[in-house]
């Protein structure tokens, strides 16, 4: 069972998309230790891209609890 769903900001989402690296962000399980301002930086496609955690959030249903984790594009200092 996953710990965590990834959602994507509209930039992050045109960036994933313009070097196809969608589905391998989609497929991440990051952990409740990602905090907004931390950097993931997925190595695909022969470099890096990175990303920052914009916010968290736990969604509790039925079916139990799910941490989604919102990453956005580019980084900013």
């Amino acid at each position: 069972m996953r710990n965590s769903v990834v959602c994507l900001t509209g930039g992050a989402g045109r960036y994933a998309d313009q070097h196809q690296i969608r589905d391998e962000l989609m497929a991440l399980d990051l952990d409740a230790n990602c905090r907004p301002g931390d950097i993931v930086s997925l190595e695909a496609k022969e470099r890096p891209h990175d990303f920052v955690v914009l916010r968290r959030r736990w969604v509790i249903a039925s079916a139990g609890q799910l941490l989604e984790i919102t990453l956005d594009h580019p980084v900013r200092s």
